[in-house]
């Protein structure tokens, strides 16, 4: 029974282990798409700075400007969904730390189990040769 306890926690402690994998990788994701937004915002702003020793409308530089400023929008919307991500990952971390607080805990309870079942045979066992050795005692005293 005390084992199957202990499979449960495991097991919830593995599940929660996976769960920080996953949140892990998806952060590695959107770090990943960050970087590259990032680098699509530098030669943007460059062919914008670069956009002015040729000539171009208005409406050329406008779309340009609204290129760039389309590129923030998806930085600023990368940005909160890594906060998001690191959130969950910080709860999940907690929560890890929970599931094997309470491993440990049951692994240690069923040790003491254990042990004291193993004193419980111990005494056993030297009651029963304590009276083999007083029968045996009393049979030399009759004799």
């Amino acid at each position: 029974m005390n084992q199957r306890i202990v499979r449960l926690r495991e097991d919830s402690r593995r599940n929660e282990q996976t769960i920080l994998a996953a949140e892990r990788s998806e952060e590695q994701s959107v770090m990943n798409h960050l970087a590259q937004l990032e680098t699509e915002k530098t030669q943007a702003i460059l062919d914008f700075s670069t956009a002015g020793s040729k000539t171009l409308s208005a409406n050329d530089l406008w779309f340009q400007r609204q290129f760039i400023d389309a590129i923030n929008t998806d930085i600023m919307k990368g940005n909160d969904s890594l906060a998001d991500v690191r959130t969950r990952i910080a709860g999940t971390e907690a929560r890890l730390v929970e599931k094997h607080k309470d491993v440990r805990i049951m692994e240690t309870y069923i040790d003491h189990l254990k042990q004291a079942d193993f004193q419980e045979q111990l005494n056993i066992e030297q009651n029963e040769l304590d009276d083999v050795a007083s029968i045996q005692f009393s049979h030399k005293g009759v004799f």
